[in-house]
Order: structure tokens, then C-alpha cells, then sequence
């Protein structure tokens, strides 16, 4: 892993299954929307090893007229809508609910695709970090925005990410940043006991 600017990572790896879905269904979202991916995936794109089938992502809300040609051609890519018709999808989505993508034929691995709604959806979109690999460009939550969220969903599995995350990054994170998000999010006890020395 090495980085090159302070918002971009580049990271030489075997790339997973998970991975190469991810790319392709990102290639594809890019030229019609910003995205970020967030949650779980993070630690894994960086080597925590665990199972996971899907992926999160958020997207500035879009019109339906830019949202139809992004849908024909990720349909004409091999994907498919798990959990709502084509014509369905954009009044899904301005219900602050997730549309689900896989591949056709599999409902596993999918991308979870959200409008983005609070404000720290908007942070994570706006600051978002590129990570580049072999194969592509990903573009990710910032690292400090992702630990706090991890230790807010506070799952065993998300706090394991948390800790994942602290510690590959500890020598690049900006902690006043991570503080910051630590208060924002209230978990200011989950800090002290996951992440603190």
C-alpha cells in the first residue's frame, strides 16, 4: 500500500472476486453519477478477512431522466435489480431506500445503492479518497468517517472493522478528524474501549 497524496491510496493486491464485481459495477456508475463506497467493504478492499456479499454505496440524488440511461446500460452490462422493476427504481431510491444490483443469473455479490441523505453522507461523497488498483479506481469513504460509523453500527463483526481499519491506518489518520466523527456519531465509549491504548 502506498500513498501518493493524502486522498489517494494505491494498493497492490491479488484482486478478490468481490473486488473485480465492485470495479465493473463502479466503471459503469461513474459515468453517470459520483459515488462513494462505504461500510464493511473498506476493511476488506484492504485485507481484513472476512465473508461479505455486498457492497454500499452512496449517490447524490439524481433526476429519473439521468437515472434511465445509467440502468439500461448496467441491464445491457449483465445486471439486474434485485428488489424493484427498472421503472421502479428512482422512486425507490427518493424513499431513502436501497436498490439492490447483482449480476444476472446470482443475487450474490450485490451493490447496495443509496441516495445519499445525512450529512455525513455528503462528507463521505465530497471527500471521498481514490484507491487504485491493477484493474481500476475505487473511490471510498475517508478512513476516520469509516471507523466511527463502524463503531456506531457496533455489531462484534463492525467493531472488528473498526479496529482493522485503526490499525493499518494509525500512522495516516488525522485523529483530531477522527474525534470529531467519534462526538458526532456518540460513540465516544466505544473509542476508548475498541481503539484507545
Amino acid at each position: 500500500m502506498q500513498f501518493l497524496d493524502k486522498n489517494t491510496i494505491k494498493l497492490d493486491k491479488v484482486e478478490s472476486e468481490l473486488d473485480s464485481f465492485t470495479l465493473e459495477f463502479t466503471k459503469t456508475l461513474s459515468k453517470y453519477s459520483d459515488y462513494v463506497l462505504v461500510s464493511g467493504y473498506i476493511a476488506i478492499l484492504f485485507g481484513r478477512n472476512r465473508a461479505s456479499e455486498d457492497i454500499d454505496i452512496f449517490i447524490p440524488k439524481i433526476t429519473e431522466a439521468k437515472l434511465k440511461p445509467l440502468i439500461e446500460e448496467l441491464d445491457k452490462n449483465g445486471f439486474w435489480i434485485l428488489n424493484e422493476d427498472n421503472d421502479g427504481v428512482h422512486s425507490l431510491l427518493n424513499q431513502g431506500l436501497a436498490v439492490r444490483f447483482a449480476k444476472k443469473g446470482t443475487v450474490e455479490p450485490n451493490a447496495e445503492v443509496k441516495f445519499a441523505k445525512k450529512s455525513t453522507d455528503f462528507y463521505s461523497l465530497e471527500n471521498k479518497i481514490s484507491v487504485i488498483l491493477k484493474s481500476g479506481e475505487l473511490l471510498i469513504s475517508p478512513i476516520e468517517m469509516n471507523i466511527a460509523y463502524k463503531l456506531f453500527l457496533s455489531s462484534q463483526k463492525d467493531v472488528e472493522d473498526a479496529r482493522f481499519l485503526f490499525k493499518l491506518f494509525r500512522e495516516k489518520l488525522d485523529m483530531k478528524n477522527l474525534e470529531d466523527f467519534v462526538k458526532l456519531l456518540k460513540v465516544e465509549d466505544s473509542y476508548k474501549k475498541y481503539l484507545k491504548d
